[in-house]
């Protein structure tokens, strides 16, 4: 379907149900003024139905003094119009046709006070125990379309990849009148809940869905929660972008949503081919892995990755994207929630990159790439919240996820030779999980969890490599060609069993004790088939190398600890046995691990404090790591897996302060990090030219990490600064060609963000960003960044707003190239307050830069990708707001 027929459908459907919700609707209108015939502006109207499941209507007279009431024909309303400084006018109305000469005059007040004293600090930012809330008006100034506009301005909260970080946090859980929207995803929010419905941004650290499960969750929750304006709590609110611009660039976005103390509805859509996502990973991290209160976060699929990818680094893209949620309260009893989500996303991504393998003798590649992605995805939720009295809950989740995805990539490779690789890659995979969970106070003293999840993934592709030489003889079979082809077929089946019974126990004042048994259970089978393809179709298969495995592994684990306060000081201390028993191909083992952790908390004062944690933890590898034969990862790279491998072991300390005490005048946060990993994992790599053979090893060889992450802002009264500080240092091994290699690197990046209120209708934000990574090992390399941004807007001439953001980089990269490359869009629109229909002009990319830069340390690789952008656009857009 072209553009104009999506355009043609989408306008006509929208003007059908418009046209439909209407017949049984009719209009009122006219003018508001008063005893002097002076219009009056920003009158409230409220029509309230005396009939029962009828909608109530608001609406607030402009600055002409005219409103218009949208009410059904034949139902009794009670009017309310209200004015500060004039008598409120109530009365009962009945309309069968439209009105259009509705006429109201208001009388002023005849009161006259002698002094009025006002007893009433406004708060900026207030703080109240576990909870911040932002007065939004402090900081804001209408130019904001989104809900990524007001966090930009909010000191203290930062978005980074679509992810809130808030007192060095992640916010885990984003919340729209106390209710989980699209069950906590930051992205589906920020992008599309409209600024001018917002209220209040609340923080709520420790958020727990249940008091009952103020003792019993492991999982420390960081909410924000958005408070909606009166006028909004009961009504449907939203808007309908579209846009049209050069080159056949085009855009349709709908974001309609609906909120009531009983129930909420919304309704996300998006056609665009300019790069933008509706999804990224971190999202679905919550939308699937974040279902269980009780039990640990695990690491998700890796079929998710088809929902979602970065939306900077692309060529060429379009996204068709829509999501569904709704939540439904039929008594304090009985909740339904549930929510789907579908993506369409085509991508094409070009690159240029220099590689630099680290070894005896270094080896540079140059390569060029150029994918095509084919991503089709979807999703469903549905949630059953029981509540039968004040000290009973239960929950029962269960999510389907389905994907089918097609890949292909054109590789040309410079080092010793010049190659040309062509990837093909097709696959489907689909995700079935359930959950129930139940929280009860069985007295004063007692309180108990009870948790059951089970979750079955497939996925199944076929991955084509081709070339005009050959490649990876020295790990494979292969026959001598004209032309080499090699297919690999991937099997993948795994099932799992989480069950969890806890308890938590007020001995008395001073000590609580908890407990808990559980059992995880894991099956996973794994088959690859690997061959060669000739010219005639003939197939020779390497049976002897494929894998056919199949992998259980049971955890049985049991758990005790302590919780006391000793004055100021707050003392968490644990011990949580497990036993594993362990099968994969011919070998089969058991262990028996004692996990410690140790939690300190140190009250300093309200919103002062200091904490410290400390765990020793076991990690069981990838399933990939222990199958008996090859895999193959890409044209210059296999995986040899090794069952003979166990589990891995690490001491973790972590160290936080943060001062929020005075956070209307400054904040500061710090955390420190530091693990100590041994035994660890490892690869042995066999490199020979660009190819490379990785076998997993777990190594007696003690490896460290160690990072620094501080922030610090001070505000006054029309500004803020903001200052980040992050260092990390890793020290690993590497075993290259049989020869261990010592490496220690560095990452580090310091930024500061200036925001400036200069009137009431205009601001100004100014960053500075520093990334730097440094490897020493045999050779020393290091890469750096200068970025320098600017955010500005404004609204001038009363209906119009400018917007524009730019940023600068400097880069030099791991070869001491330099680069320079400018991005900046501008953004200019027509409004009147509380119009319906607005106007803008959307210039992205107004420099026309082609390419960005990214350098990255991997393994054994330093990394200079030249990724090429999509060139400048131009869009003229439309929004209806209703």
């Amino acid at each position: 379907m072209n553009l104009k027929n999506t355009l043609a459908i989408s306008f006509l459907l929208f003007f059908t149900i418009t046209a439909m919700a209407q017949d049984n609707t009719l209009t009122v209108s006219g003018k508001i003024v008063d005893s002097l015939k002076k219009t009056i502006n920003n009158v409230s109207l409220i029509a309230k139905p005396q009939q029962n499941h009828h909608k109530v209507k608001y609406t607030i007279s402009d600055s002409q003094g005219f409103f218009k009431l949208v009410l059904e024909k034949d139902v009794t309303y009670e009017l309310n119009i209200s004015h500060l400084g004039y008598e409120t006018i109530n009365k009962t109305v009945l309309f069968s046709d439209s009105k259009s000469d509705y006429n109201i005059e208001l009388n002023a007040k005849n009161e006259s006070l002698d002094e009025v004293v006002i007893n009433y600090k406004y708060e900026p930012i207030k703080k109240s125990k576990d909870t911040i809330t932002y007065n939004l008006k402090s900081f804001t100034n209408g130019n904001e379309f989104k809900m990524e506009d007001v966090l930009a301005k909010l000191p203290g909260i930062k978005v980074e990849d679509n992810v809130i970080k808030i007192q060095g946090k992640a916010v885990t859980k984003l919340l729209v009148e106390g209710k989980l929207f699209f069950d906590g995803s930051t992205k589906l929010a920020i992008e599309n809940i409209p600024a001018d419905v917002m209220d209040k941004i609340e923080i709520i650290s420790d958020y727990k869905e249940s008091e009952l499960l103020r003792n019993l969750a492991d999982n420390e929750d960081l909410a924000l929660n958005v408070v909606l304006k009166e006028d909004k709590k009961n009504f449907a609110f939203g808007d309908i972008e579209v846009g049209i611009g050069l080159d056949e660039y085009y855009r349709i976005h709908p974001a309609l949503f609906k909120y009531n103390p009983k129930s909420n509805f919304s309704f996300i859509g998006d056609i665009n081919n300019f790069n933008n996502s509706s999804i990224t990973f971190s999202d679905l991290s919550r939308l699937v892995g974040g279902s269980s209160n009780l039990f640990k976060r695990n690491n998700l699929s890796n079929n998710l990755m088809s929902f979602a990818s970065s939306n900077n680094e692309r060529y060429k893209s379009t996204t068709r994207f829509s999501a569904l949620n709704v939540q439904k309260e039929f008594n304090d009893k009985f909740t339904v929630s549930g929510y789907a989500i579908y993506s369409n996303n085509d991508i094409v991504e070009k690159a240029i990159s220099t590689r630099e393998y680290l070894g005896n003798e270094p080896i540079i590649e140059r390569r060029d790439d150029l994918g095509d992605t084919d991503k089709i995805s979807a999703m469903f939720n549905f949630k059953l919240d029981y509540n039968p009295n004040t000290r009973q809950k239960w929950k029962y989740n269960i999510n389907y996820l389905h994907n089918n995805s097609g890949f292909s990539k054109q590789s040309i490779s410079s080092s010793e030779n010049n190659n040309e690789f062509l990837t093909d890659i097709d696959g489907k995979g689909n995700s079935f999980s359930q959950n129930l969970e139940g929280y009860f106070r069985l007295n004063d003293k007692h309180t108990m969890g009870l948790a059951f999840q089970h979750n079955i993934t497939n996925s199944n592709s076929t991955d084509h490599w081709l070339s005009n030489n050959i490649f990876l003889e020295e790990f494979l079979p292969l026959t001598e060609a004209d032309d080499y082809q090699i297919r690999q077929g991937n099997k993948i089946r795994s099932e799992k069993f989480n069950f969890l019974l806890k308890d938590y126990w007020i001995t008395n004042r001073y000590f609580h004790l908890f407990f808990n048994v559980g059992l995880n259970h894991k099956n996973s089978t794994i088959r690859n088939d690997i061959s060669q393809i000739l010219s005639d179709d003939e197939a020779i298969d390497f049976t002897e190398i494929g894998n056919n495995n199949l992998q259980r592994l049971s955890d049985f684990n049991a758990g005790l600890g302590i919780k006391t306060q000793l004055g100021k000081f707050e003392f968490i201390l644990e011990a949580k046995p497990h036993y594993y028993n362990f099968k994969r191909a011919l070998v089969e083992s058991t262990d028996l691990f004692i996990e410690p952790k140790l939690d300190i908390d140190f009250k300093i004062e309200d919103d002062m404090s200091l904490e410290f944690n400390y765990d020793y933890t076991n990690r069981y590898l990838n399933d990939f790591s222990y199958l008996e034969n090859l895999k193959l990862t890409g044209f210059n790279s296999v995986l040899q897996g090794n069952p003979n491998l166990t589990d891995v072991r690490s001491h973790n300390f972590s160290l936080y302060y943060s001062d929020y005490k005075n956070m209307d005048s400054y904040f500061i946060d710090a955390t420190l990090d530091y693990s100590l990993n041994n035994p660890t994992e490892n690869n042995i790599i066999t490199q020979s030219g660009i190819n490379r053979l990785n076998t997993p090893v777990i190594l007696n060889l003690a490896e460290e990490n160690l990072s620094l992450n501080t922030n610090y802002g001070l505000i006054f009264n029309k500004t803020s600064l903001e200052f980040d500080v992050y260092l990390e240092w890793f020290k690993n091994n590497q075993i290259i060609n049989g020869e261990i290699d010592k490496i220690n690197s560095f990452e580090y990046s310091l930024s500061s963000k200036w925001l400036l209120k200069l009137s009431k209708r205009t601001q100004l934000s100014l960053s500075y960003k520093y990334l730097g990574t440094q490897v020493l090992s045999d050779i020393n390399s290091k890469s750096n960044e200068n970025i320098i941004s600017l955010d500005f807007d404004t609204r001038f001439f009363k209906n119009f707003i400018f917007k524009t953001d730019f940023s600068t980089s400097f880069v030099n990269d791991f070869n001491d190239d330099k680069q320079n490359y400018t991005l900046q869009n501008l953004y200019l629109g027509y409004s009147k307050p509380n119009a319906k229909l607005s106007y803008s002009l959307n210039f992205r990319n107004i420099f026309d830069n082609g390419v960005i830069t990214r350098n990255r340390f991997a393994n054994n690789l330093l990394l200079t990708n030249q990724v090429f952008t999509l060139p400048r656009t131009f869009l003229v857009e439309l929004k209806y707001k209703f």
